[in-house]
């Protein structure tokens, strides 16, 4: 095994353990809910508040994120975000008080979007050639689960040995920080740096070309793709839920599938990933994925609301997180086969990031009252939802393959 292909999976490791892993302080309130909201003695509505702030300032951070990507090195920005990020997550382990709260998950925003996310992907397609696109994010996808599930693990185990939760979310909390930390010094000793005439552009001219690349047909195929497999993304989270309430699914099994799922990460991750490359193709494997997709859901529609038929729910919702995230990992790979530029990789992710995840800004709230007002109805019309975002998805694919097979210039 030769150096050049440690230094190409160990720095793609290190890239898959930090994008689950900065994620995890953010949103650390959906883990240790009850605990972090008794340590504060917040309500509801303030702990929805937390989130709300963090998913504005995220969503604002893309945009900024993708041009700072193309500007500064990929190393640097990296080593900031993680070193950041965990001195936040230590800051909140104090359990400060609401106010100041809502001011660590808003800096949160920054640090894990605008100096991170664009920075990430950027890494990620610098480690390969174009045919090697498929597998690397596939790879990253997958370990990230897998490195995921493990670090909930001992976050979880580290909470147990407490018999005051509150301690053992601290616990938890600072344990999830310091490996954050971690990982940020390891990218500053192990990440390569961007070369440097890449960054000749000021940052108005980056700013500039930002909002030129919103001109451009192609981007907004990719929003588009992004837009709708993250919608279906989005939706399939509910599927625990609904067995749940149809079909007599306890919680601690609804718990240990969400464990399964970080698992199932890694398989649709990697499968997806190494699929695309053998098929030259990263659009035929969100295509071909979404085809799955719309006929899992459409399975919840037909499947009758039986305790007895359990078993049929587990195993399809199984297969539609394995379809579900062989498409999540193409997503930004298939930047590659739309002719995306490696030097304007950072302001098209950041615009793809910023539209493509704007279904969080209305669709929970939006399925969320069907479940309310139809009951089994609702959840079917949210079935439905997912089915025409997929079929939707399919059609931008085709659309963008034929944009790129017309042999025009990105730009």
């Amino acid at each position: 095994m030769n150096k050049t292909f440690i230094k190409k999976y160990g720095t793609l490791l290190l890239l898959a353990a930090g994008a689950g892993i900065i994620f995890q302080l953010p949103y650390i309130r959906e883990t240790f809910y009850v605990p972090i909201q008794n340590a504060m003695g917040l309500s509801n509505a303030q702990m929805g508040m937390l989130s709300s702030g963090y998913a504005t300032m995220a969503t604002f951070s893309y945009f900024i994120g993708g041009a700072i990507a193309d500007k500064f090195s990929a190393r640097k920005l990296l080593t900031f975000s993680f070193l950041a990020t965990g001195v936040l997550g230590l800051w909140f382990s104090t359990f400060p008080g609401f106010t100041v709260s809502r001011i660590i998950f808003v800096l949160m925003g920054i640090s894990t979007i605008i100096t991170y996310w664009s920075a990430c992907i950027k890494a990620t397609r610098m480690l390969g050639t174009e045919e090697e696109q498929g597998r690397l994010f596939g790879l990253q996808e997958g370990l990230r689960g897998i490195l995921n599930a493990a670090l909930v693990f001992v976050m979880t185990a580290a909470f147990a040995r407490y018999a005051n939760e509150i301690a053992g979310a601290a616990a938890a909390i600072r344990i999830c920080s310091i490996t954050v930390i971690i990982i940020g010094i390891l990218n500053f000793i192990f990440i390569e740096d961007t070369k440097k005439e890449e960054q000749t552009e000021s940052i108005l001219e980056v700013t500039k070309g930002l909002f030129k690349m919103l001109l451009i047909p192609r981007v907004w195929l990719l929003v588009g793709i992004v837009f709708t497999a993250y919608s279906i993304y989005g939706l399939i989270g509910y599927i625990t839920t609904y067995a749940q309430q149809f079909y007599g699914m306890t919680a601690t099994m609804a718990a240990t599938l969400g464990g399964i799922r970080y698992l199932l990460q890694g398989v649709g991750g990697i499968v997806g990933g190494f699929l695309a490359d053998k098929l030259h193709s990263r659009m035929k494997v969100i295509a071909g994925g979404c085809v799955g997709l719309i006929v899992s859901f459409g399975a919840y529609i037909l499947i009758p609301g039986n305790p007895s038929l359990i078993g049929a729910v587990i195993g399809n919702f199984f297969i539609g997180l394995i379809f579900i995230y062989a498409v999540r990992s193409q997503y930004f790979a298939v930047h590659d086969d739309a002719k995306v530029p490696l030097h304007l990789s950072g302001r098209v992710s950041g615009i793809a990031s910023a539209l493509g995840y704007m279904p969080d800004m209305f669709m929970y709230t939006l399925v969320g009252s069907w479940m309310d007002n139809y009951g089994r109805t609702g959840y079917n019309m949210t079935w439905a939802y997912a089915m025409a975002a997929g079929a939707l998805c399919i059609l931008l694919t085709f659309i963008l393959s034929k944009v790129v097979k017309n042999g025009k210039s990105f730009e």
